[in-house]
């Protein structure tokens, strides 16, 4: 079955650059030869997070190469020498020159050539993690970050985004085979409805979040390959999709949350992809018992979907049964439903991770703890700016720089408590009452003075 695979990894390949070489416009900027050594070097950095064999690897880059007269044959000893040094190396991974010269392609045209080839790579690269009989999450992580650093060039260069009406990647690197044509050995479709999450350009969107995203684009990544590994018959490594999110505040973890719910859903993970939000006080009663029936009915609403506990910690106390009560039946529905139920617990970072650390059956199914800084004076403007602009307000200049130093002063002296968000949206909303105060005033109002927000109306900070 693995040199059935091979050969159909090298078809896929080849058939998904000459099919980006046949719709991309300049011919000449297609270079087989480069693209050959980026694929090869960036295969070693991925199996090198694994354990790989070299002699699975050897085969793979001795067919994978696009054209046959240029084809190499690797030895066992060369392969080795080569995933060792990745091991032991941390590399700076390189944009190559190609991708540069299409992301100024696109930059004079309009057009997102490099964002479709970076989304073809991230798809290939899956596939030559599949090869690797173990499967590793560094792994699915090492092909995030490849993924967005070709990704970031394309954003540092404004190249539009892809349009879903233009070229599929997932399509390109299938070949096309619709969900009755697969064939054991053949292209098979990736994920729940085998393309990208379509959840995934929400969280992109989002201000900040950096490390947030990365982290679920990985896990992502990491549902891809299983369902890939489970549908060739090779060994699915058990992994846990249920999360611990961490953080101050107003961090955003609640949207994230919803939007995770959505993602599972277009993986196949999760039947209905919704979002159940509770905290303690809906979980736990007055009366031994009774919370076991309180807790069972919020189970029955998330299942399908996400159940996501915020201040999950206020749980767990020596002297709280009701407490204790609460997470028992919630680790036996995790158990009975692991299917087709997924839990989000979310609060505090130390006070959460005395919480997980204080129970073995919390400790062995919450392993993977997802980190959400504080947003930056930037972001915090950022954020505030683009609810001015949904709710049509103008910032004037004093005005815009009394707030940018407002964000700053807080973000400098900011507690455990500091709001992020919060204090965003407490802000803004002060301030639109404020500006609506001064402009009712005024015995005639133009179109620019219902909008604008002056100085004066941000007098509170």
């Amino acid at each position: 079955m693995k040199t059935d695979y091979i050969k159909t990894l090298h078809t896929t390949y080849q058939n998904a650059i000459d099919s980006f070489r046949r719709d991309f416009p300049d011919k000449t900027l297609i270079n087989y030869a480069s693209i050959d050594e980026f694929v090869r070097s960036c295969a070693y950095i991925i199996w090198a997070k694994g354990e790989p064999d070299a002699e699975d690897c050897r085969a793979v880059l001795s067919e994978i190469y696009s054209l046959p007269v240029n084809r190499r044959f690797y030895d066992r000893s060369e392969v080795s020498k080569a995933l060792d040094f990745y091991k032991s190396h941390t590399t700076n991974f390189a944009v190559p020159e190609f991708f540069i010269k299409l992301i100024r392609y696109d930059t004079l045209h309009d057009t997102c050539f490099s964002r479709v080839l970076a989304e073809i790579f991230e798809v290939l690269f899956i596939r030559f993690a599949v090869i690797d009989e173990r499967m590793e999450y560094d792994e699915a992580l090492q092909i995030t970050d490849l993924y967005e650093k070709l990704k970031h060039h394309c954003d540092l260069s404004n190249v539009v985004p892809r349009n879903t009406r233009e070229m599929d990647p997932f399509s390109l690197v299938e070949g096309g085979i619709g969900a009755g044509e697969q064939s054991e050995t053949g292209p098979i479709k990736i994920g729940g409805v085998g393309s990208e999450p379509e959840a995934l350009k929400e969280l992109d969107e989002l201000i900040g979040l950096e490390n947030v995203k990365t982290e679920i684009r990985s896990i992502v990544n990491f549902a891809k390959i299983q369902a890939i590994r489970k549908r060739r018959g090779l060994k699915v490594f058990p992994i846990s999709y249920h999360l611990v999110f961490i953080g101050n505040p107003g961090t955003g973890k609640t949207t994230v949350a919803r939007i995770v719910a959505k993602i599972y859903k277009q993986l196949g993970l999760l039947s209905k992809g919704h979002l159940v939000e509770v905290d303690r006080s809906a979980l736990v009663a007055g009366y031994v018992g009774q919370t076991a029936i309180k807790t069972q009915d919020v189970i029955a609403k998330s299942m399908g979907g996400v159940l996501f506990i915020d201040e999950a910690y206020m749980l767990s106390n020596e002297k709280d049964v009701f407490g204790q009560e609460a997470i028992d039946t919630l680790l036996k529905a995790m158990e009975d439903h692991r299917e087709n139920l997924i839990v989000i617990v979310a609060g505090y970072e130390s006070l959460m991770k005395t919480f997980i650390e204080s129970n073995p059956g919390l400790k062995s199914r919450f392993n993977r703890f997802i980190h959400f800084d504080d947003y930056t004076p930037a972001e915090l403007f950022d954020i505030f700016t683009g609810l001015c602009t949904k709710n049509q307000y103008i910032l004037s200049e004093d005005a815009e720089a009394l707030v940018k130093e407002y964000f700053q002063l807080a973000y400098d002296s900011r507690t455990e408590s500091f709001g992020n968000g919060r204090t965003v949206r407490n802000c803004f909303e002060k301030m639109i009452t404020n500006q609506a105060n001064r402009v009712a005033q005024l015995d005639e109002a133009t179109l620019e003075e219902i909008q604008t927000i002056e100085k004066e109306d941000l007098a509170f900070l």
